[in-house]
């Protein structure tokens, strides 16, 4: 959808427990960043998310946190309003999403300044921790 190459790999982390300090493929420290996120949400359409995500500069995988995501999108409200679903989309150049706060954008503009995905990751925890031996064994 995007006119700009696409930049990063996206996985939506649905785990709230799990803060992906470590790169989940290639095990580097990851970075702080705050990106703006085309999200396709049904019933309303795009929406421009200012987001803080996590970002591997080594292998270019961008971590969104899919509880923070929810409660963006559907706002405090959201046993009134119901689960929404969405998708992201991609990511978008700050200063249009800037002149999208006063509505001077039209979606020709953001599909010119917007990157999609390489692509879309899936992560799968193993949680760690100690249990009793059973008695069997």
């Amino acid at each position: 959808m995007g006119a700009l190459p696409p930049r990063y790999s996206f996985f939506l982390n649905p785990y709230p427990n799990e803060a992906f300090t470590r790169c989940p493929r290639c095990r580097a420290q990851t970075r702080v960043r705050k990106l703006v996120l085309v999200t396709h949400v049904d019933s309303v359409g795009l929406v421009l998310i200012r987001k803080t995500c996590r970002l591997c500069v080594v292998c270019e995988m961008l971590i969104a946190n899919g509880h923070e995501m929810e409660l963006v999108i559907t706002g405090r409200d959201s046993q009134k309003v119901g689960r929404r679903e969405y998708v992201v989309l991609g990511t978008l150049d700050a200063r249009t999403w800037h002149r999208g706060l006063s509505g001077r954008v039209t979606l020709d503009e953001v599909k010119e300044a917007m990157a999609d995905f390489k692509a879309y990751v899936q992560v799968d925890i193993t949680p760690r921790h100690w249990s009793r031996r059973s008695d069997a064994t």
